[in-house]
């Protein structure tokens, strides 16, 4: 009897302990109640009824999507898969603008997440996955042209930025991007503002993970804060430029990898810059992107555009090259702006070996307060044209 004890119980051993290994070794929510080991995103263009979207929607959800999916996978090495499903068409709102934004910023996050998170079937999706619902939103929590970075007040014309050592930022105090996690319901809401990814300031995706992935299963902000993604990466680079903390990582169930370290330094993502030279142009100047690719790099071609309208066309580069590769590529040129203006570009380099990426980023010809003065003789647009009626 006391050998069919010990069994038991030796059994018993075994099986907790195993329990205890694969949750152990198993990625999950900050509070461990749900497993991140696969993660849906559901990515939806919010426009308010009185809104018309904008025409290249696509291809900018597109870009932060694929931006956000490989920050994802270097940063956890497989043990998280992120998925980025972005819905076919814009979802109008059934309210209007002014409906949206009736309250303060969390009635305004929480009225938008309520209704398209209404649309989904949650039934239909991966039921290992771990489900979100991201909205990149048409519009600002308070009015802003986030084009310009220029609200309207009492005395004008105001500059609304985040505007640091010559590069501007994602960031304005009438954006209004916010998250939660929802661990009774077992998933997560994020809601980025138009000033966060509208517009492509060096850190716009930052703010998509930020508050697409990285507050929505839970995690907080670091103390003391740093340059990582879930604190101020933003306001100092791209997401390939940035990092998830270790400690937070491990607190998830992450178990560092040997190899780690020489995958990100290897990795094209991670190397590759594209930074506007002079940062502060002034009308007139010939601006170039000054390009950081990896030393040995050989480019097959390399393709930039610009767009100094939201809502107008991109037109590219006469110093853009295809097919035709060059060893040494160590800027491009934009051309020159005749008026003050912001300029929207991106630029995408294809390396002989195969190996792609693209950067958007975004400067402003002329200081802010320029820009300001230069506007206030015109109508300012508060976020676009509106639709009809």
């Amino acid at each position: 009897m006391m050998r069919g004890r010990r069994l038991w119980g030796l059994l018993a051993f075994l099986v907790a302990n195993t329990f205890v290994n694969v949750v152990v070794g198993e990625v999950r929510t900050w509070d461990g109640r749900h497993s991140i080991e696969k993660i849906d995103v559901f990515v939806v263009y919010f426009v308010p009824n009185d809104r018309q979207p904008l025409t290249d929607w696509k291809r900018r959800v597109d870009y932060f999507c694929r931006r956000i999916e490989q920050f994802h996978e270097l940063e956890y090495d497989g043990q998280s898969v992120l998925k980025t499903t972005v819905e076919a068409k814009p979802f109008v709102s059934r309210l209007s603008t002014r409906q949206l934004r009736e309250g303060d910023g969390d009635a305004i996050f929480f009225r938008t997440l309520r209704e398209v998170d209404a649309h989904f079937d949650w039934n239909e999706s991966d039921s290992e996955a771990f489900p979100i619902v991201l909205v990149l939103s048409e519009i600002n929590w308070r009015p802003l042209d986030d084009f310009y970075r220029l609200r309207q007040t009492e005395n004008g014309l105001e500059f609304e930025g985040q505007f640091i050592e010559s590069q501007h930022f994602p960031g304005a105090t009438s954006g209004g991007a916010r998250a939660t996690y929802l661990s009774r319901e077992g998933k997560g809401w994020g809601l980025v503002s138009a000033d966060g990814w509208r517009v492509p300031y060096r850190g716009s995706d930052c703010v998509v993970y930020h508050e697409g992935v990285g507050h929505t299963i839970g995690l907080p902000h670091p103390e003391p804060g740093n340059g990582s993604v879930m604190s101020f990466g933003q306001y100092r680079g791209w997401i390939s430029e940035s990092w998830l903390d270790k400690d937070q990582k491990v607190r998830l169930g992450w178990e560092p990898q040997s190899d780690t370290e020489k995958k990100n330094n290897d990795n094209l993502f991670r190397q590759f810059r594209a930074i506007p030279d002079p940062l502060e142009p002034k009308p007139g100047d010939e601006v170039s992107l000054k390009l950081d690719l990896p030393f040995d790099a050989i480019v097959q071609s390399c393709i930039a555009e610009v767009q100094t309208d939201v809502h107008g066309p991109w037109l590219e580069s006469t110093s853009s090259f295809r097919n035709a590769s060059r060893a040494d590529l160590s800027s491009i040129s934009l051309g020159r702006f005749d008026r003050h203006t912001p300029v929207s570009y991106r630029v995408k380099v294809t390396l002989e070996d195969g190996r792609f990426e693209e950067l958007w980023g975004d400067f402003q010809v002329g200081k802010p307060h320029e820009i300001a003065s230069e506007m206030s003789r015109s109508v300012l647009l508060d976020e676009g044209p509106k639709s009809p009626g």
